[in-house]
C-alpha cells in the first residue's frame, strides 16, 4: 500500500482544520475537535506513566551513564513484586548494580561514581 504524502494524511488535515476553523475561526465544532486533538497528548503527559530516572554516574572521562526505567511496571507486576517482598528501592539498586557492572566490564580502569537522587 502506498504511503500518503504528509500533507494529505487524515490526521494532518484534521489538525489543520481544527486550528484554522476552530481555534482561529468561529466554528464551535472544530474548537471541540481541537481540544480533543491537542488535549489528549497533554493529559497523557501529566497523568500517564512516565519514565523514572534511576541514577546517573560517570564511567570514565567525559562519558556518563544514565539508567532509566523505560517502562514503569503495571499494577499487576507491581502487586506481584510486592507479594514477593521486592520493594522499588531494592529493584532500583539491582538495576543500578547491573549497569555499574556493565560499565566496569566495558571500562575496567574507570572510576565509577554513582549519583542517584
Amino acid at each position: 500500500m502506498a504511503v500518503l504524502p504528509y500533507a494529505l494524511r487524515p490526521s494532518v488535515i484534521i489538525r489543520r482544520k481544527a486550528i484554522r476553523q476552530g481555534i482561529l475561526g468561529p466554528s464551535l465544532f472544530w474548537k471541540v475537535v481541537a481540544g480533543w486533538v491537542f488535549g489528549k497528548s497533554t493529559i497523557k503527559k501529566f497523568f500517564g506513566k512516565n519514565d523514572e530516572p534511576l541514577g546517573t554516574w560517570t564511567a570514565g572521562s567525559n562519558s556518563f551513564v544514565n539508567v532509566i526505567n523505560a517502562k514503569p511496571p503495571s499494577r499487576k507486576e507491581a502487586r506481584a513484586a510486592k507479594a514477593a517482598g521486592i520493594t522499588s528501592k531494592m529493584a532500583k539498586q539491582a538495576i543500578i548494580a547491573a549497569a555499574v557492572a556493565d560499565a566496569k566490564r566495558k571500562h575496567p580502569d574507570a572510576k565509577i561514581v554513582v549519583k542517584s537522587k
